[in-house]
């Protein structure tokens, strides 16, 4: 169960963070591997971001 908090963790944290800073920091990566998972967590920061602005009722496509 500890594992699932910190996992929570670094989710509400990637929510939190401006998502240029989370761009920039995967695009500068050098490691390939590390580059993979900051390309995540910021496709799961913009998803979110998405999800919230579709929610809104003044939203209109």
């Amino acid at each position: 169960m500890t594992n699932q908090n910190i996992f929570d963790e670094l989710l509400l944290e990637a929510e939190k963070t401006n998502l240029q800073v989370l761009l920039d920091n995967a695009l500068n990566e050098k490691d390939p591997d590390k580059k993979k998972v900051l390309h995540a967590i910021y496709t799961y920061a913009l998803d979110k971001k998405q999800d919230e602005l579709l929610k809104d009722k003044k939203f209109v496509i």
